[in-house]
């Protein structure tokens, strides 16, 4: 998880201009799909932290990179 400890935000990442867009992309991706699976884990009983307002924070961040892709 190259995301894990370097960013405490999706928006943290999308400022990261080190990043190409398509590592943006990839990474967050990756940050959904963790928090996905963390959440199914949870419904299925596992304990943890409600992990919903950053799935949401992921995937408009997401969005906000695809409608602005680099010229």
């Amino acid at each position: 998880m190259p995301y894990y400890g370097k960013y405490d935000s999706p928006d943290d990442l999308l400022r990261d201009d080190t990043v190409s867009y398509q590592e943006k992309l990839e990474l967050l991706k990756s940050w959904r799909d963790d928090k996905e699976a963390y959440m199914r884990a949870s419904e299925d009983g596992m304990a943890g932290d409600d992990r919903s307002d950053r799935l949401r924070q992921i995937a408009s961040a997401l969005t906000t990179l695809e409608e602005n892709p680099p010229n």
